[in-house]
């Protein structure tokens, strides 16, 4: 579930920046600002792009340009923009942590190396623990992941992102039961409780975001699932339906049609392929309106996986010629053609 920075904490994260160091000539700063904090960011493009031709050594023009083009969502050209500020100031943190950014939005594992190095110059910047959040999610580390989310946190309350990447790194950690962030299976309800709350948390801050209306939606299956596993006769080591012989009063879920997931453009262009693993409830009355990722990819792939499972079509399992609900785990593989 990887998530952009939505705009009032863009504003933020540029503002900060804003504080340090001249920027051109003030007029000029001026009316960047002005066209920045109004969302005309086209504008604030053009007038960069003359600011950075006037003077090619100005680095913060460079990195503005490039704040400017991320909220555009030209990955790109933002990349571009700050490679360029980072050849000029390699001692910025505020410059090496906006290119991780760029980097992990184009799926470019030198996000890595970038926050790394702009956390070694300054670790109080919370931007930078997101992007290494995000990275250790990717690698199955969600120990890790929900340690830096936490710090990103715990520096700007009013990251959203970090939120719902700590609300991802608990749910994976229910799924996998292998890390420090690990309940015991007695507790596993908490752990998806404390989910729930994150990506409470994230909603609030970002109620217009453009997957606001996914996530809302998202929030209901997580408290379901939050619910079910809280109950004592759910606490079992493995997630889903158990493995075994099946008693002859039992009759198994019949999956009888199971769509494919769409594979999203952004997925695509940033060459992203794997798993989407889902945890989906099967009704009794034959219909799946809970769907939680357990193992996620970002890129509108959860969305899809998500999206596709509950179209699934099945038989309920039947126990003494009644029809029960049962939970089960999906997978979905995206791979390029």
């Amino acid at each position: 579930m990887l998530t952009r920075i939505s705009f009032p904490l863009a504003c933020v994260f540029v503002s900060f920046f804003l504080s340090i160091g001249s920027f051109a000539q003030q007029t000029d700063r001026d009316e960047y600002v002005a066209l920045y904090k109004q969302g005309e960011l086209d504008k604030a493009v053009v007038v960069l792009k003359r600011l950075t031709r006037q003077n090619s050594s100005d680095s913060q023009a460079f990195y503005f340009l490039g704040m400017s083009y991320l909220r555009l969502e030209h990955e790109k050209d933002a990349v571009k923009a700050l490679e360029k500020a980072k050849e000029i100031s390699p001692d910025s943190a505020m410059i090496r942590v906006a290119l991780a950014y760029g980097y992990l939005l184009r799926n470019d594992k030198r996000a890595w190396d970038e926050a790394y190095a702009g956390l070694k110059l300054d670790d109080k910047i919370a931007l930078g623990h997101y992007v290494l959040a995000v990275e250790f999610l990717r690698d199955g580390l969600y120990d890790s992941a929900y340690d830096r989310a936490k710090r990103a946190i715990e520096l700007d309350q009013n990251l959203a992102a970090a939120y719902m990447i700590k609300s991802q790194s608990l749910v994976s950690s229910f799924a996998k039961q292998a890390t420090t962030v690990l309940k015991p299976a007695s507790a596993r309800g908490v752990l998806l409780t404390e989910a729930v709350g994150d990506l409470e948390k994230y909603l609030s801050l970002a109620p217009k975001s453009n997957d606001a209306v996914y996530y809302a939606q998202y929030l209901e299956s997580l408290r379901f699932f939050a619910e079910y596993y809280s109950r004592p006769e759910n606490h079992r080591s493995s997630i889903g339906e158990p493995f075994g012989s099946t008693p002859d009063n039992v009759k198994p879920l019949k999956i009888i049609s199971k769509p494919r997931a769409i594979y999203t453009d952004r997925a695509r262009e940033a060459l992203v392929r794997g798993t989407v693993i889902v945890l989906a409830g099967f009704s009794e009355n034959g219909a799946i309106k809970y769907v939680l990722v357990v193992k996620s990819l970002g890129y509108g792939l959860d969305e899809a996986a998500v999206s596709a499972a509950r179209q699934i079509k099945f038989e309920p399992k039947m126990v003494d010629s009644k029809p029960v609900s049962v939970v089960k785990t999906i997978e979905y593989n995206f791979n390029i053609y």
